[in-house]
């Protein structure tokens, strides 16, 4: 059979029950699609007949072969390798928990440091990634080495971070309050140097190990299933050691060299099992000046509504993370064993559901997609907070920590497999290998981000006239204080929620003709 289309085109089949079966093969223009589904063919023979022109014919025939081949990719990386590069997100996860969740709460209320100079420091640490990101990203960029690009670096991390973890609690007696602030802001540059040294080569390889984008979202499900046991590992075991080892300064030093430990072996199981993975090699030196890695930065619209959409998650998540023991002392009456509950219906939650998002985001949902629902899904959870208050139900809590793991498993696997995707678009737009790049800039973003947390927090209760507690010792707080809490907890978090959702919609890796020509 043989079907002319508007511009004189035709669509052949091998079948002369093409309109009624639709197996076979379509021609056109001298391109050839094998179709194994029924439906392939017969959405080409129904939608090219309102296609307008030979461009339109080149894009839709590219997009029917996906649509016709169904044939999963191949894995490039055998599940020792997928897992073993996984594993490392629990040690970065450990890491940024530690920061996030203890150690705001650890100046203000062991310390006796106020909430405004505790949010200050951390925040200033964070700011100081500006630097050394870009400086780790364009230095792991154009490594050359026998053992890669990126796992020098991934090393180097693996002996700094337990060591900033340890030394960041390990805080002497000081009798002076200027030399306790100064090792504290030492010691936050130092935790901040080692988390980039293997976050970012970290995250720029995910790009690099595997061109099957099917593989990109298992390993980023991978990756998160250990991101969320080192949640659990924060959350549910780190108030049993500070309890273990005597609670107060002791208390919080003695579960940092055990999470030090864990850290460690974590990072070091990632450098040892990607060994062998696959690698790309660096483009020519001269094609990484900064001034033009910025601009083609810049111009990479799909990652500048990617990276909006992901600050508002992390605005959303962070503004929780460290505010949530003091909303469980002054709210909920409780302490950080409110984190236990957290730890555990979080993690049921979100390695329950994990399968289920690889299966939606791969086959049903797409990434874009799973993304929105997990915002908007969140969303709704944190505004739940408005109606917890003191006696709360234990269930509850429960229920809510659980639904935040199960939609925090959706949104991270979503938007962790779309930075692969954006690097690999990145370097068919403009022919440069500069996966450190985007993974220092998606870095920065999320520090800073979830360094805004503890920024705007200590600013806001600095300003209602929150009282610094004295070793352990908590006072009554104002009830502007008490509010502030309460509002970062449930409504400032929803809105950062949809304000992602909304962001993530204008998001597509197919680019204007104007983008590909501000790339030559």
């Amino acid at each position: 059979m043989d079907s002319r289309l508007p511009n004189g085109q035709s669509i052949q089949s091998h079948d002369p029950g093409f309109l009624s079966h639709f197996p076979g093969r379509a021609v056109l223009s001298g391109l050839e699609i094998q179709a194994r589904r029924p439906s392939a063919l017969w959405r080409l023979y129904t939608t090219a007949p309102f296609l307008s022109s030979h461009d339109s014919y080149a894009c839709y025939i590219k997009c029917l072969r996906k649509m016709s081949n169904n044939k999963p990719e191949p894995h490039q990386l055998t599940l020792t390798q997928q897992l073993g590069w996984a594993t490392g997100s629990l040690g970065t996860a450990i890491m940024l928990g530690g920061l996030t969740t203890y150690a705001m709460v650890f100046m203000t209320n062991y310390l006796g440091i106020s909430a405004a100079v505790a949010g200050w420091l951390i925040g200033l640490s964070k700011f100081y990634d500006l630097i050394t990101d870009p400086l780790i990203a364009q230095v792991s960029d154009r490594t050359k080495s026998g053992m890669g690009r990126r796992r020098p670096y991934l090393l180097a991390g693996a002996v700094f971070c337990p060591l900033a973890l340890v030394l960041l609690f390990a805080v002497p007696d000081f009798d002076s309050h200027t030399l306790l602030l100064g090792w504290l802001a030492i010691m936050l540059l130092v935790y901040a140097t080692g988390f980039t040294l293997f976050n970012v080569p970290y995250l720029a390889m995910a790009a690099e190990i595997t061109s099957s984008k099917r593989e990109r979202t298992l390993i980023m499900a991978q990756r998160i299933f250990f991101s969320t046991l080192g949640v659990l590992t924060i959350s549910a075991l780190g108030p049993e050691l500070i309890e273990l080892f005597g609670k107060g300064v002791r208390g919080y030093q003695g579960m940092s060299q055990v999470l030090a430990t864990v850290v460690c072996f974590a990072m070091l199981l990632t450098f040892a099992t990607t060994r062998r993975a696959p690698t790309i090699a660096p483009s020519s030196r001269e094609a990484y000046g900064l001034k033009r890695q910025i601009r083609l930065l810049a111009g990479n619209r799909p990652f500048l509504y990617y990276v909006l959409a992901k600050i508002f998650m992390f605005l959303s998540q962070s503004s929780v993370q460290v505010v949530m023991i003091y909303f469980a002392y002054y709210l909920l009456g409780s302490d950080e064993s409110i984190l236990q509950a957290f730890g555990v219906g979080y993690t049921v939650g979100s390695v329950l559901t994990l399968p289920l998002w690889n299966y939606l985001i791969s086959g049903y949902l797409g990434k874009r997609n799973a993304f929105m629902v997990s915002a908007l899904g969140l969303g709704t959870v944190f505004l739940s907070w408005l109606l917890a208050g003191e006696g709360e139900a234990t269930y509850l809590l429960y229920i809510r920590f659980g639904l935040l793991g199960v939609f925090s498993a959706g949104s991270q696997v979503a938007a962790s497999s779309m930075l692969p995707d954006i690097m690999e678009y990145d370097r068919k737009r403009t022919g440069l290998n500069q996966e450190g790049l985007y993974a220092a800039a998606f870095s920065v973003v999320e520090k800073v981000a979830n360094t805004l947390g503890p920024i705007v927090l200590g600013s806001l209760l600095g300003l209602t006239g929150y009282v610094a507690a004295e070793r352990g010792e908590f006072p009554a707080q104002p009830d502007a204080a008490i509010t502030v809490i309460q509002l970062m907890v449930s409504v400032i978090p929803f809105a950062m929620t949809v304000l992602a959702a909304w962001c993530i919609s204008k998001y597509t890796l197919s680019p204007s003709r104007d983008e590909l020509k501000k790339t030559q």
